[in-house]
């Protein structure tokens, strides 16, 4: 609940969650079996799978690097990085090469791993993330909408 979301143009940005989605899911499918995430080949390749799954509808061109949120999601409280080099200040996104240079690795709160290690409980949690966090209701009733407006066509030209 404490993942706090931006907004550009209206738009929530769903990268933070969708960033929690899958280390829920790489922990589901083990891949993560200690309290260590670094962005690697899985990690950004189910990152930008549900990216395109959830941002879908988004009105920008691109979606959003794991590099982001995987940086600004420490500013929760919830995770956090671990430095082996330089340190930035958080007016600023750095590069994915910066962050796979400095940053060790970044970690949950010991509380937060604890819950993910009880499958119901992680999966309880994943499922509260996809319905609160990434399932737009505006964005079903405008598909609704459209919808509707289609069949309305294809009636009106019957």
């Amino acid at each position: 609940m404490k993942i706090k979301q931006a907004k550009i143009h209206g738009e929530t940005i769903v990268a933070k969650p969708v960033l929690m989605v899958t280390i829920i899911d790489g922990i589901e499918a083990n891949v993560f079996k200690n309290n260590q995430f670094v962005i690697n080949d899985w990690l950004e390749g189910r990152y930008n799978m549900l990216m395109s799954q959830y941002a879908r509808n988004s009105q920008f061109d691109d979606s959003t690097g794991i590099e982001k949120p995987f940086w600004h999601i420490e500013t929760d409280g919830f995770w956090h990085l671990n430095y082996q080099g330089e340190r930035l200040s958080k007016g600023r996104t750095p590069s994915k090469s910066w962050l796979k240079e400095n940053v060790e690795f970044a970690y949950f709160d010991e509380s937060l791993w604890i819950l993910l290690q009880n499958k119901e409980w992680r999966l309880r949690l994943r499922d509260y993330i996809v319905e609160h966090k990434l399932t737009d209701d505006s964005w079903l009733r405008k598909l609704a909408a459209e919808g509707l407006g289609a069949i309305a066509a294809l009636f009106l030209a019957a």
